[in-house]
């Protein structure tokens, strides 16, 4: 039974199918344990279901594009929302990837989520891929209450970096924004634009050569003092990354360069083992994406 806060987006007829994918989630308790259910399930936006991956009360949802990717004019959006102490995790199986766009029109990927009273929401996709030529346009957007508890991960690439002649900051433009809002006010509001040649140009020095930037939020009304601290050591402990960790209230965001994919994922898995046993009482174990 759908709580009289949730309100699924309808897909609209005029939606060319394959074209906008959609998914409306529904986080709700059953007893103690958060089931998810799924509704206006448009393709190519799909799932592989979840599972219990802790034995526990927290689902795990594995999303997955089943056209492979973003082609020009693409649209993908997922809805999430939390009925109060709801707890889950969203990844996905597969990085997303953004191919060129040769008709002046973009290729976007739209996330928003609501977290209700005394939730967990943790949100650990895979990273953001833009090909030669392309377009991009990500919303990221989040509502939280009070006390609520978010770990939300953020990773971009400067392209496909070991693809024949790299592609290595070749894409044509890019909007990318993650927001943030606990009791309706923005807390975070992180944005990259980029839509001429020299403003992608600078990404090189601005990225200090590196060629991936992941970035960690974490939010809870209890984190402990000093956490921030030990983000920043365990994000830095990877070779060759320069990363850091900043605290505000009990906001914790830490901002990680790497010049190879998997020493961000290290980066980034560092940071969840060192706030998971905060944010969900339980430590941080690889997810289990099968």
């Amino acid at each position: 039974m759908q709580s009289a806060n949730f309100k699924p987006i309808t897909p609209n007829s005029e939606w060319i199918v394959g074209k906008y994918g959609l998914m409306n989630v529904h986080c709700q308790l059953r007893g103690e344990k958060t089931i998810i259910e799924p509704s206006n399930w448009r393709i190519p936006m799909q799932w592989q279901g979840y599972h219990y991956q802790n034995f526990d009360d927290q689902p795990y949802m594995l999303l997955l594009n089943s056209g492979g990717g973003f082609v020009e004019g693409d649209v993908s959006h997922l809805t999430v929302h939390m009925d109060d102490r709801t707890r889950a995790l969203v990844t996905t199986t597969a990085s997303s990837k953004f191919y060129k766009c040769l008709g002046g029109h973009k290729s976007t990927e739209i996330v928003d989520v609501h977290v209700g009273a005394d939730c967990l929401f943790e949100f650990y996709p895979d990273e953001a891929i833009p090909f030669r030529s392309s377009r991009v346009e990500r919303l990221n957007r989040f509502e939280l209450q009070s006390s609520s508890r978010l770990f939300a991960t953020d990773m971009i690439s400067a392209g496909r970096v070991h693809y024949g002649n790299p592609e290595i900051f070749d894409f044509d433009s890019m909007y990318s924004e993650f927001i943030i809002t606990i009791d309706g006010r923005p807390v975070i509001i992180d944005r990259i634009v980029a839509n001429s040649p020299s403003e992608i140009a600078a990404f090189h020095d601005l990225w200090k050569g590196c060629h991936h930037m992941a970035t960690v939020y974490a939010y809870a009304n209890d984190l402990p003092k000093g956490i921030e601290d030990a983000v920043s050591e365990q994000v830095a402990n990877v070779e060759a990354a320069i990363a850091g960790a900043s605290r505000i209230g009990n906001l914790i965001v830490a901002r990680i360069l790497a010049k190879e994919t998997w020493q961000a994922h290290e980066a980034v898995y560092n940071a969840w083992q060192v706030l998971r046993p905060s944010l969900a009482y339980k430590e941080a174990r690889p997810i289990r994406k099968c």
